[in-house]
């Protein structure tokens, strides 16, 4: 008489963890576009002409360095090439892990054109760190900027 309680409780057990998901949530999940808190620009402050700038809107990141108006002495940003189609990993307290086909301007190239890339880095309230290149980016330049000239 005990084998069919104890086959009908081992029945109802398993059906029980059958029905919960034991499965824990995937937390590194990728997702398309940028995070919100990172969609702005962001300027590097180095020293002498190591001045750059990277612009994250929702699907897109475009960059590159400034370049000196001679006669002005004020910077402009030269045209920018970078990632569409980005999709980001959160790897927790503010690291991620970016990834996007790379892009560049019309009538230029860059080397990698058409390629996957991904780097990662982490957002700060004012800043962001690259663990690779450039290391630190802020919200403000602490240079003269002007408008590009007509030249481009």
């Amino acid at each position: 008489m005990t084998k069919p309680y104890f086959l009908i409780g081992l029945a109802a057990l398993t059906l029980g963890l059958a029905a919960t998901d034991l499965t824990s949530a995937q937390a590194a999940t990728w997702h398309s576009g940028t995070p919100k808190a990172l969609r702005h620009t962001w300027f590097h402050n180095g020293r002498g002409n190591n001045k750059a700038y990277i612009t994250y809107s929702k699907t897109k990141s475009t960059g590159n360095l400034f370049g000196l108006d001679a006669t002005s002495k004020r910077y402009y940003r030269l045209p920018g090439y970078g990632l569409k189609k980005l999709r980001y990993q959160a790897l927790g307290h503010g690291v991620y892990r970016l990834s996007g086909v790379q892009y560049s301007p019309k009538g230029s190239r860059v080397q990698f054109d058409g390629q996957r890339m991904t780097y990662k880095l982490k957002l700060q309230k004012k800043h962001i760190h690259f663990y690779k290149g450039y290391a630190n980016y802020g919200r403000k330049t602490t240079f003269p900027t002007m408008k590009t000239p007509a030249i481009f």
